[in-house]
Order: structure tokens, then C-alpha cells, then sequence
């Protein structure tokens, strides 16, 4: 495949995925882009040549731009030196693709004032990493996404040939890490997982209503019309359209309400769906937007429509602030812990024989066999998980850089630790899928009340190689590859 970068706002979430999970990937610049980077590059040097400061070629970086730099032709070099400063292990080798190829489509925009030659060395580094090289070791903790996410853009960095030889300037250096490609990348990658495991959850609950013949009244379109938010017609739409392919009537048996999580999983699922909308919008803005600093202006003086500030052109400013990354991280971080929770109170139903109507712990021969025993519990420590990293971060500021960053965003940290939250929810909707599943089987086997239904289409890939749980055995291999099925990634992180 070939994405071809260019000065439009044409990257999406998946576009992203699909780069850091496909084998053969190759990026190559558009000539709109070639043509931006050389009209930056010229208006930077006209500024200079007319005595603008430009941050980072005249002056130090962060609280040292009070000091004169004009005549350091190391400073490129030694930003990456004292920035590659990281602890931790290595970031999944998927975030690093992804943030690399961020970092370039930001400065081929035309207004980092980065050389083509500097952004053409890039472009080779990602491509060799696109295509199984070797991916730059990034460690995991020293970004706050204020500045940017420097340390670990500098690690990145580092991999370069030529920062060995000393040849890149403070300005190419400044642009390719100066931004917020990584929290983005983090935070892309999960919405990307999200939308597809709350798909599957919507099978889920569907599989379960049919199973049971459930009271469906609670799916009615009038219903959810009437409370008019669009995540939750679209949810229950879908969870309606898959139940209807059964063709089942209700068990008029069953109370005339089912439990919450069966019949408010519209009114969950479809405000997580409306919490994913709104991310959806800040991350895809982030991702095309520009997020360096300083911003250079090509544009020629009469066409700028800035009267105060219309003879600079070069702008100091903050975009590259993750602050939009964080609350959209934090935001989708809490949904999909409620996701979570709803996901474990399908399994205790469906483990609890008052309400699923089989053997305990769906086991199939009680005492004799465990069941889903073992399955519950990973799927309440996971649930555990996921409530003690529900945190917020894009207000947990703390000072640092000598007082210069006096107050950070937190948006690395928000989106890393979303990205986590997905790989524990997924495994929850795991150990959910292997207790439908046995259900199912229990049924036919007409030693559990309900009508055996086989799974919505969306998951019957998931399903094909499930073997029902007669004896007891280990599940642990079983749930790990259910987990990755639900994250929807070809090959290793």
C-alpha cells in the first residue's frame, strides 16, 4: 500500500491503523508537499535575513531562550542528545510507526520551516520501519505532551544516520519533535479498537437476548427516538437488527423488565458511541491540524488576514499543547470502563443460575467440572483494572522545565493509559464470548432453559473454533487469541 502525504487533511484513525498493522506499507510526498517544505524553508530564512527571533535557531530551547544561540551549529545535535532521556520499556512498536508517520505529515504542511532533505531522511527511516526494519526503541515514561512529546519524538530521532554527523540544524531537529505525534498516535489506534469492540459488544448483547428470547420492547425505535441522542437510536438499531434475524417471539415466561444491563445496554453502549463521535473529531483534527512550534507563514504579507501580528512571519506559540488528546483520551478511558463494567454484569448473569437459567458457572457437569469458573474470574480482575486506571489526566498538571512548562496537559500519559484500557477490554469481551458460547452449548444440550440461536455474523469468526467446555481445561491460550481477535491486529504491537 501507498499513502501518498500530502498538504490536505486527508489522515483518519484508520488510515493509521491500518498503516501500523499491514506488512508493506510505503510513504512517499505528494509535490504539493515538496513544494510547501521549500516555501518554508524560504520564508524562514527570509525572516531571519530580516533580524525576526526565531525560537531555536536564535535563541536556546525551553527556559534557556533568554540566551543568544545564533552561532551553535551543534544545536540540533544537542537537542536530541539531552531530550533522549526516556525510562521504561519499549512503546509498542504499532504507536512508534504510527507517531513517526504523524510527525512527517505535520512538517510537509509547510510550516515547520524543515529542509526537504531532513524530512526526505525521515521518510526513508519509515519506510524501512513500514517494511520490517527496525523499529527505533522508545521508552514508555518522559513525555508530559506539553511541549510536544519530545523525549520519546527524540528517541525517534536518534535513529537517524545523520544525527551522527552532526548535520541536522536546530530547526529540522526543533520540527521533528516539537509536536504531539505520539499522544495522537496512542489515541488514534484506540479509537480505532474502541469502535470495533463496541460493535462487538452490541453482537454480544444481541447473542445473549436471543439465547434467552428476551422482552424486547426495550428496543422499540419509538423508545429511543424519544430521547433523541444518535448513539443510542444507532445502538439500539443494531442490537434490534441482529435479534430480528432470529426470528424468535419472547419467552412470556420472563419478567416483564429484564435486568439493566440487558435492557439499558442502549442507553450504555449508546452514550459510549456518542463519547466515541466527539473523540473521533478532536483526534482526526489533531492528527491533520499544526502542531509545531514556532508556526511559519508563507503566505505573502497582503493576503494574511492577522493585522496585529502581519509583518511576523514566524509565530510563537502553543499548539503543541496535547490538551484536545488528553480530555478525548479521558473521556473515551471512562466510557470504555463503563463498557467494561456492563460486559462483566452480562458474565455474572450468565454464570448465576438465577438469572441464566443453566448450571452454575455454565459447567457442564457441576462439581465434576468448573465451567467458566476460572473465566469469571479474569474477567472481574480485569474489570478491577480497568476502574484503577479510570483516571483523569487532563487536569493533573504538574510544573516543571525550571517553571517554563508551569502548567502540562497530561495527554501522553491519557492516551497511553487508554490504549492499555482497550487491551483490558478486550480480554474481558473474551472471557464474555467464551461464556455465550458455552451457554449456547449447555442449550443444546438441553441442560439450560432457552433456544439455541448460533452468534450474530460479526462474531462468528471469533466463534468457529470454539470447543465446548466439557471437562475442565486451561482457557488461558483461548482467551488470549479472542483478545486479539477483538483488537482487530494482524501482527505484533
Amino acid at each position: 500500500m501507498l499513502i501518498t502525504l500530502t498538504t490536505a487533511p486527508t489522515l483518519t484513525p484508520e488510515t493509521l491503523h491500518h498503516s501500523a498493522f499491514s506488512p508493506n506499507i510505503s510513504v512517499q510526498f505528494s509535490p504539493e508537499a515538496r513544494s510547501a517544505m521549500d516555501s518554508s524553508c524560504a520564508a524562514l530564512q527570509a525572516a531571519l535575513e530580516h533580524g525576526e527571533p526565531v525560537y531555536g535557531i536564535t535563541t536556546g530551547f525551553g527556559p534557556l531562550v533568554r540566551f543568544d544561540t545564533s552561532n551553535n551549529d551543534a544545536q540540533g545535535i544537542g537537542l536530541i542528545r539531552h531530550l533522549c532521556a526516556g525510562s521504561g520499556s519499549a512503546l509498542p512498536q504499532a504507536v512508534v510507526r504510527s507517531a513517526m508517520l504523524l510527525r512527517l505529515h505535520t512538517v510537509i504542511q509547510g510550516h515547520s520551516g524543515i529542509s526537504c532533505e531532513a524530512a526526505e531522511r525521515y521518510r526513508e527511516l519509515l519506510n524501512d520501519v513500514l517494511q520490517g526494519g527496525t523499529t527505533p526503541f522508545v521508552p514508555a515514561v518522559g513525555s508530559l505532551g506539553a511541549s510536544g512529546d519530545l523525549i520519546p519524538l527524540a528517541h525517534v530521532l536518534q535513529s537517524l544516520p545523520e544525527t551522527h554527523q552532526h548535520t541536522l540544524s536546530g530547526r529540522d531537529a526543533l520540527a521533528l519533535v516539537n509536536g504531539t505525534s505520539f499522544s495522537t498516535a496512542f489515541a488514534a489506534l484506540s479509537l480505532v479498537r474502541a469502535e470495533r469492540m463496541i460493535a462487538c459488544l452490541e453482537d454480544l448483547t444481541a447473542w445473549i437476548l436471543g439465547l434467552w428470547q428476551c422482552r424486547q420492547s426495550s428496543l422499540s425505535p419509538r423508545l429511543h427516538a424519544a430521547k433523541g441522542h444518535w448513539g443510542q437510536e444507532e445502538s439500539a438499531r443494531r442490537i434490534a437488527a441482529e435479534v430480528r434475524k432470529y426470528g424468535l417471539g419472547e419467552d412470556d415466561t420472563r419478567p416483564l423488565q429484564e435486568i439493566y444491563s440487558l435492557r439499558c445496554a442502549p442507553q450504555i453502549l449508546g452514550a459510549v458511541r456518542d463519547v466515541m463521535r466527539s473523540a473521533r473529531e478532536m483526534i482526526q483534527q489533531e492528527m491533520n491540524g499544526i502542531d509545531d512550534n514556532p508556526f511559519i507563514d508563507a503566505m505573502p504579507l497582503e493576503a494574511r488576514n492577522d493585522e496585529l501580528f502581519r509583518d511576523l512571519t514566524v509565530l510563537h506559540g502553543g499548539n503543541f499543547m496535547t490538551q484536545h488528546i488528553a480530555f478525548a483520551a479521558d473521556m473515551l478511558n471512562n466510557a470504555l470502563t463503563q463498557a467494561g463494567n456492563l460486559a462483566e454484569r452480562h458474565i455474572f448473569a450468565l454464570t448465576n443460575p438465577e438469572t441464566s437459567h443453566a448450571p452454575l458457572l455454565l459447567a457442564f457437569r457441576p462439581g465434576h467440572s468448573s465451567g467458566m469458573a476460572g473465566v469469571q474470574l479474569t474477567a472481574t480482575a480485569l474489570v478491577a483494572e480497568m476502574r484503577a486506571n479510570a483516571r483523569n489526566y487532563g487536569s493533573s498538571t504538574l510544573p516543571t522545565n525550571a517553571g517554563n512548562q508551569d502548567i502540562v496537559p497530561m495527554g501522553f500519559q491519557a492516551a497511553q493509559t487508554l490504549f492499555a484500557q482497550t487491551e483490558r477490554l478486550a480480554g474481558i469481551l473474551a472471557c464474555e464470548l467464551l461464556c455465550c458460547s458455552q451457554l449456547a452449548f449447555l442449550i443444546q444440550e438441553g441442560s439450560a432453559r432457552g433456544r439455541y440461536v448460533p452468534p450474530p455474523e460479526g462474531l462468528k469468526e471469533a466463534t468457529n473454533g470454539f470447543v465446548p467446555v466439557r471437562d475442565d481445561r486451561a482457557l488461558y491460550g483461548e482467551i488470549a487469541a479472542l483478545a486479539e481477535w477483538f483488537l482487530g491486529e494482524g501482527i505484533a504491537k
